[in-house]
């Protein structure tokens, strides 16, 4: 009764876990759909603008031939609108590079690599066990908040080497290889699970200790400021009762 009890009570949180949600993963839910618009808009004024293009061109040339049969123009029109159509399925620039699989891309900046990541983590959750969703949450939350700094981070530094490994190559391989494993391997219950949910709270503690570094120089400015504000006005009588 105990047993079965305890089983009931697993399988209730891991619904719950799964269906509900975290804040975590709603915001980088709607930080991704946002992207998805902006991709979409760069995409169609690309289009846009190489439709307008190619009419251009063939105006011009119309023009410099003494003028274009009937017949071209009733070729070269679809064509023109088939190449703009076809550009929109052609990623931007800004959604070239793939999204994290063990190793990171050399050339794609820190800030990206780690909005790849994330995206990367979101798209995986549901395959994670219930109980690693609280550290999942935390690495998504993390990444999220590390953007701004990583994309302000020397790329040559020891601590830029530092969030590549551990951002591009290391988390991906911790969550790839349990996702490997057999279906009874990677249950709530069983010992591996246990073993990721510890290794991607480590990933996160890390993550944190990463974001305090990166910021270290943002937050030496707040205090710099903090302290001049209380020297400055704190103790200035001059300024009281007036």
């Amino acid at each position: 009764m105990g047993f079965e009890l305890e089983r009931i009570l697993t399988e209730t949180e891991e619904f719950l876990r799964r269906n509900l949600g975290s804040s975590a993963r709603r915001e980088a839910k709607k930080r991704r759909a946002q992207r998805q618009i902006e991709e979409f808009g760069r995409r169609a004024r690309r289009a846009g603008l190489l439709a307008a293009g190619l009419l251009a061109t063939l105006v011009v040339v119309s023009i410099l031939v003494g003028g274009i049969g009937l017949l071209t123009f009733a070729v070269a029109l679809p064509t023109v609108f088939l190449f703009a159509l076809l550009s929109m399925f052609r990623p931007s620039g800004k959604r070239r590079a793939e999204a994290p699989r063990g190793e990171a891309p050399a050339a794609l900046a820190l800030d990206e690599l780690a909005r790849r990541a994330e995206e990367w983590l979101l798209d995986r959750c549901d395959a994670l066990p219930g109980r690693a969703l609280p550290a999942a949450d935390r690495i998504i939350a993390r990444l999220a908040e590390l953007q701004p700094c990583l994309a302000e981070l020397d790329p040559g530094s020891l601590l830029a080497g530092d969030a590549r490994r551990l951002i591009g190559r290391h988390l991906p391989r911790l969550v790839d290889s349990f996702l490997e494993l057999p279906p009874s391997e990677r249950a709530t219950s069983s010992e591996s699970s246990q073993r990721l949910i510890e290794s991607l709270g480590i990933v996160a503690d890390e993550l944190g200790d990463l974001l305090a570094q990166a910021s270290r120089e943002k937050h030496l400015s707040f205090e710099t400021q903090r302290r001049f504000i209380e020297t400055r006005y704190k103790e200035d009588d001059g300024l009281k009762g007036e």
